[in-house]
C-alpha cells in the first residue's frame, strides 16, 4: 500500500473532532454543576437566615433570651447553631470543589487519550513511509 497523506490527516481531522466535542460536553457539564452548587450553597444561606429570627423568638418564649438578657444556654445553642451552618456550608463548598475537580482530571484524560492516538496514527504513518520506502528499494535493486 503506497503512503496516502490523505488518510492520515481524515483520522487526526477525526480524533480531533473527537477531542472537541468530549472536551466541549464536559466543560458544559462543569457549568451546570457550579451553577447548582453555586444555587445550593444560596439555598442553604437563605435558609440558614430564615431561622435565626425563629431560633431567638424559641428561646425568647422560655425567658431565655431578651433585650438586656442572654443565658448560657442561648449564648451555647446560637454558637452551635452558627457552627452547624459553617459545617453544612463547608461540606457543601467541598463537596462542589471535588466535582470540578473530576471535571478537571476528565479533561486531562480526553487531552492525553487525544495525545496518545495522534502519537500513534503519527507512528503509524512513519511505519507506512519506511515499509513504502524499502518496496521502492526493493524493485529498484531488481
Amino acid at each position: 500500500m503506497a503512503y496516502d497523506p490523505s488518510i492520515y490527516e481524515a483520522q487526526r481531522r477525526a480524533l480531533t473532532q473527537q477531542y472537541a466535542g468530549q472536551s466541549a460536553m464536559n466543560e458544559y457539564a462543569r457549568f451546570l454543576s457550579q451553577q447548582r452548587g453555586k444555587r445550593s450553597l444560596s439555598e442553604l444561606d437563605r435558609g440558614l437566615a430564615r431561622q435565626i429570627p425563629t431560633f431567638g423568638r424559641e428561646f425568647g418564649q422560655r425567658g431565655l433570651q431578651a433585650r438586656g438578657v442572654r443565658s448560657g444556654l442561648y449564648n451555647r445553642a446560637l454558637r452551635e447553631f452558627g457552627q452547624e451552618g459553617a459545617r453544612q456550608r463547608g461540606y457543601m463548598a467541598t463537596d462542589l470543589a471535588e466535582e470540578q475537580r473530576g471535571y478537571g482530571m476528565r479533561e486531562t484524560q480526553y487531552r492525553s487519550a487525544l495525545e496518545r492516538a495522534l502519537a500513534d496514527m503519527e507512528a503509524d504513518k512513519a511505519r507506512q513511509i519506511a515499509a513504502d520506502a524499502q518496496s521502492i528499494l526493493a524493485m529498484r535493486r531488481g
